[in-house]
């Protein structure tokens, strides 16, 4: 083999050998968030099986509507609200500041 083979094949080595170490860091500062991750996880599941399902989820806000009107009306001015809030920050966001 010629030098420059055998030179590309260690360099090959110590950059596989590098990825490895790189990944079992990765996995092991990873564990600290595995139960916030595990939640996005169920909320996404959650989403798509509403937006699956929109007849369930108009059947629930109208049986909480019946059942708890005025909890019903609180939980849809706060949802609004934070609706309203979002809107807000990404309008900020994508609006380039103004210069003097």
């Amino acid at each position: 083999m010629n030098p420059r083979a055998v030179q590309l094949a260690l360099r090959r080595e110590r950059l596989v050998q590098r990825s490895a170490q790189l990944r079992r860091r990765a996995v092991w500062h990873l564990q600290d968030m595995q139960p916030a991750l595990t939640w996005i996880d169920r909320l996404q599941d959650a989403w798509i099986w509403l937006r699956g399902n929109p007849f369930a989820a108009a059947a629930g806000t109208l049986l909480l509507s019946a059942w708890r009107p005025r909890r019903a009306a609180s939980l849809g001015m706060r949802l609004w609200s934070a609706w309203k809030f979002v809107q807000s920050v990404r309008d900020r966001g994508s609006v380039p500041p103004r210069h003097r």
